[in-house]
């Protein structure tokens, strides 16, 4: 019984602070108003997209011996996706700190909180 009980605790306790993170992440969303990205990087995600695309197509004539279209294809769309991807990720980089401070924030506070519960201090 009493392992049963520890075991909810300790559910409960990382539901808690998986909603402590939500909650830090929630929190500067707001702080952004529901916008990650500046309206001037929306036009400058395409280019490192592009310049992907390009190293892609290169980087496929290099690969294995046979040079199909197909292959050309399939190397500069990953290539377009993780330039496209490392764009967002530059421009959004103000935003994840945030998101990133707030919820360990939140996530510590929720962990002191739990270490006073178990560990009561008496000043009596």
């Amino acid at each position: 019984m009493s392992v049963l009980r520890e075991l909810g605790s300790e559910l409960r306790y990382a539901k808690d602070l998986v909603a402590a993170g939500r909650d830090g992440i929630t929190s500067a969303r707001h702080e952004f108003d529901g916008r990650m990205l500046a309206p001037a990087s929306k036009a400058a995600i395409l280019p490192p997209a592009v310049i992907g695309a390009g190293l892609g197509v290169l980087g496929g004539g290099f690969i294995g011996n046979r040079r199909s279209v197909s292959r050309f294809a399939i190397a500069g769309a990953v290539g377009s996706v993780i330039g496209l991807g490392a764009a967002v990720a530059w421009y959004s980089r103000h935003f994840t700190a945030r998101a990133a401070r707030n919820a360990a924030r939140r996530i510590g506070l929720t962990a002191d909180q739990r270490w006073l519960e178990k560990n009561p201090i008496n000043y009596a």
